[in-house]
């Protein structure tokens, strides 16, 4: 079998969706589906969708197309903000779209006959969103736009500033919610929470009332909340496993001798403690992954770093060449795997 590959169990990854799918249904809530992570991947899609997924989203348009010829029943959201000179193309395969900007929607407006959007709402992540004077100045455009229905409002949250969900910022964006239907007339049907990170709120039954949307990547992934990464309750953290071989075993000491510079990144090296010893290159680099985002799951290796084209590992023992180890990727690293060309894909059912 190749390497590097990851291993990607379909049945482990349904039993995620299903145990979220049915805490979110007892708090009368939906979820979309979000795909990103695995780069919009057919296969995971599909199983996904035949487990009763009705909405998917991803940031890539290319991948919502791919959606769109062969689940043409199943909702599409595009998660990234719209570029001007894509629209045509967001308008034929997203049936609805996140949205900040006055002239975007107004854009838009002019090349669909009907779509959907969903204004954003910053709450401290600092990334996409608006402030109230921001949304107000949204609504009043959309009120203009007879062919885009703003149908949901949303925030986001640890993505870029590592805010934090909490009761009160959702029971303010249900209230700019209200808003939106009371003052402007908007249909605005969904009101997304955010991502994972809002997992906890949802196992603690604490979501306010109002709050009944939200995105869910890494939670069906990799069965984890992001705020600290945690495994959650019910959730299977093992659904991705990686696996590279060892192409060369040879005894090397802890650290080099002589005068140092920078590495390949142009960065200066920092090693993790490890005595003189067995280090094995494994034929996985960061041209694959990034190697901290890696875990390996066999005992006696330590992962030291790495470049391009390998990663370096202390051993306990002599290690084999030939020998594969495996790994537990974070979603950064999972982002990576799934986009690279050079990482075979295997599909596992359980």
């Amino acid at each position: 079998m190749k390497t590097p590959r990851i291993l990607i169990h379909l049945d482990r990854l349904v039993a995620n969706f299903e145990c979220l799918r049915r805490r979110a249904g007892a708090a009368g809530m939906e979820l979309t589906v979000v795909l990103k992570g695995v780069a919009g991947d057919l296969r995971i899609a599909r199983s996904l969708i035949e487990a009763g997924a009705r909405e998917i989203g991803d940031s890539r348009s290319e991948n919502l197309h791919r959606f769109q010829q062969l689940f043409p029943a199943t909702r599409r959201v595009l998660l990234r903000l719209p570029s001007l000179g894509r629209l045509a193309e967001i308008a034929a395969v997203a049936d609805l779209s996140l949205n900040t900007e006055v002239k975007t929607l107004a854009s838009l407006h002019s090349v669909v006959q009907r779509h959907e959007v969903m204004l954003m709402i910053d709450l401290g992540d600092l990334r996409e969103g608006v402030d109230e004077a921001g949304l107000t100045q949204l609504a009043r455009c959309c009120r203009r736009l007879p062919n885009l229905r703003v149908t949901a409002a949303g925030t986001n949250f640890s993505c870029f500033a590592g805010a934090v969900p909490t009761v009160e910022k959702l029971a303010h964006l249900a209230g700019l919610a209200e808003q939106l239907r009371n003052e402007f007339g908007f249909p605005v049907t969904w009101v997304s929470g955010g991502n994972s990170s809002s997992l906890p709120l949802l196992y603690r039954k604490e979501l306010p009332p109002g709050i009944n949307h939200l995105r869910i990547g890494e939670g069906i992934l990799l069965g984890r909340e992001t705020m600290a990464g945690t495994l959650l309750p019910d959730l299977r953290g093992d659904a991705f496993v990686v696996e590279a071989e060892v192409i060369q075993a040879q005894r090397k000491p802890a650290r080099t001798e002589g005068e140092t510079g920078l590495d390949a990144f142009g960065r200066r090296p920092v090693f993790p403690e490890a005595e003189p010893g067995w280090r094995a290159l494994l034929n996985i680099g960061h041209q694959d992954s990034p190697l901290n985002g890696l875990t390996p799951l066999d005992p006696g290796f330590t992962l030291l770093g790495g470049s391009s084209d390998y990663a370096v590992l202390a051993c306990e023992k002599k290690p084999r060449l030939g020998q594969r180890v495996r790994f537990s990727p974070n979603y950064w690293s999972l982002l990576s795997l799934m986009t690279s060309p050079y990482v075979y894909k295997e599909y596992v059912e359980d």
